[in-house]
Parts: C-alpha cells; structure tokens; sequence
C-alpha cells in the first residue's frame, strides 16, 4: 500500500500578516526610504550640474552691499537662500561644491574598505585554520585602537611620507583622507563578509559543487561571492553615510580638503561666529546630517528587504 502526503497538512503554513502595529511602522519605514533617496538624488543632480544650473553661483562669486564685501554681510533670504559667510561667499552654493568632494571621498572609501574587507572576510571565513587566525588578527588589530587616533595617525604619516618622497606627489590630502577611511572600513567589512561566509560555506549548493570536485576558487566566485552581495551591499550603504561624518569630523579637525571646503571644514570655520551668523554653520550641519540619515533610512530598508541581520558596522 502506498501512503501518499496529504498536501493540506504537507503544505508550509502561510507568513503570518502584518499586525495593525506593525503596518504603520513598515509604511514609516519606506516613506523614510524614499524621502532619503529623494535627498541624495537631488543632491547629486546639484553636485553634478552646479556649473550649469542658474540657481547654484560659482565657487568663487562674492556677495557685494553697497558695492562692498564683508563678513557675513548678507543674511539668509532672497537674495542669498543660506547667507553669506566669513568672506562674503554663498553658503549654499558652498555646500553644494563641497558635497562633490565630500561624496567623492565616502563613495571611494567605502569602495576601497568592501573589497579589501570583502576578500580578507571570504578567505577567513572559507579556509578558516591558519588563514582565519591571520585575519583575525589583522581585523582585531584595526579595531583596537580608536578609530580617529588612528585616523590623525595615519593622515599625520601620509603627510610626513609626502614630503619625504617626491614621487607621492600624487598623494594629495583628498587621497590621503580617503586611503585612511578606506582602512579603517576594511576590519567591519572584513567581519561581515566572514560572518555571512561561515554561514554559506556549509549549505547545500556549497557542498553539492565541491562533491563534484569544483575548485575552491570557482566555489567562491560562483557559490559564496554572489549569495554575499546583498548582505555587503547593505552594509556598504549604511556605512557609507558612516564616512561621510567620519570625514566631516576630521575636517572639523583641521584634517580636511583646503580646496574646495568640505561640510565639516565650513562648520568649523563658522562655529567661531556661530552668535554672530548662526547660517554659516548650521546650513553645512543640516546637510551634513541629512546625507548621514539618508544613507542610514536606506540602509535600514534594505536589511528588512533582504533580511540582513549582520548589517551595521
């Protein structure tokens, strides 16, 4: 006698609706989403075409009353929509230049941390042994000390190596700001990617193409690094907006680019006059957290999406 399934009871029982408490907050959740890329796209289009929209001035254009320049001698309004800064700039025009670089540095330095953090966390994560115990150690070394100690060391280094070397002309303090966020964002990616690696290198398709004797290098470039990018990109989406403040702290700190000013660079420029011209510093500080936010809504909503729970650094 054949006994067969009876698909009523042999059927996965259905994902359970959103409560009434729940719904509200998924709706908050996305509408935060997209308020966030709304910002970000905007600012980028701005960023982008600054030399050609009318409503964005020149980097250099000064504000005259009375045919005179002065300190923060325009105030917010029509004629300037964020003010006029200590040498008669526009703010907003100001922030607008300084998001491109700004940008800039946090896209290449996220880039620089994923796939030097990515390879080290899939090769310890996969070989384990002696190779996970080296990593281990290089990721456990990056993360104790802290990270803006360490990132006024290297930066103070780089400048010292640049001035020693004539062919590190190269070197610039926008690349030396970005080769240091970039090191310090290897050791939390390199966590992730270990982390997610251990849990893929056990299942079924891992072990189905190493019993048909692939290589353990096709295995991570077909298996392992595909089933990562969700999880990797999340991550790199939140801490992208990580080294956006990261980097507006360190110019805060005398550390950033000269040229042009980044956010944090003008916020510690006006934070002197902040009872004099509070618009000099607080319109660079709105975009400055508005950025961070927006990359953290986003980041948010794509842990949900994808169901990262290893998605923060």
């Amino acid at each position: 006698m054949t006994i067969t399934a009876d698909p009523v009871l042999s059927a996965p029982p259905p994902a359970p609706a959103d409560t009434p408490t729940q719904r509200p907050a998924r709706r908050s959740i996305k509408l935060g989403m997209w308020v966030g890329v709304a910002w970000l796209a905007a600012l980028a289009l701005c960023t982008l075409f600054a030399g050609q929209l009318s409503f964005v001035r020149g980097y250099d254009t000064k504000l005259k009353v009375g045919g005179k320049t002065g300190r923060y001698n325009i105030g917010p309004g029509t004629r300037a929509w964020m003010g006029t800064d200590s040498s008669s700039h526009d703010v907003f025009a100001r922030c607008i230049y300084a998001a491109r670089i700004t940008l800039t540095i946090g896209v290449l330095a996220t880039v620089i941390g994923l796939v030097l953090g990515g390879v080290l966390g899939i090769i310890c994560g996969y070989y384990q042994g002696w190779a996970d115990r080296l990593g281990s150690i290089v990721t456990d070394s990056l993360l104790a000390l802290p990270p803006l100690l360490l990132a006024l060391l290297l930066v103070y280094r780089m400048d010292d190596l640049n001035k020693e070397y004539s062919w590190l002309h190269w070197l610039t303090r926008e690349w030396e700001i970005t080769l240091t966020l970039g090191i310090l964002a290897i050791a939390p990616f390199a966590r992730i990617a270990r982390a997610q690696t251990i849990a893929l290198r056990d299942r079924e398709f891992v072990l189905a193409a190493r019993s048909l004797g692939a290589k353990s290098s096709r295995v991570i470039a077909r298996e392992i690094v595909p089933n990562l990018i969700p999880a990797m990109l999340t991550v790199a989406v939140t801490g992208l907006g990580i080294l956006v403040a990261a980097e507006g702290a360190l110019a805060f700190l005398g550390l950033g680019v000269q040229r042009p000013l980044t956010w944090g660079k003008m916020i510690s420029d006006g934070q002197r006059d902040l009872g004099r011209a509070w618009w000099a510093t607080i319109f660079p500080c709105m975009f400055l957290f508005l950025t961070v936010i927006s990359f953290n809504l986003i980041g948010d909503r794509l842990a949900r999406r994808f169901d990262i729970r290893e998605a923060a650094i």
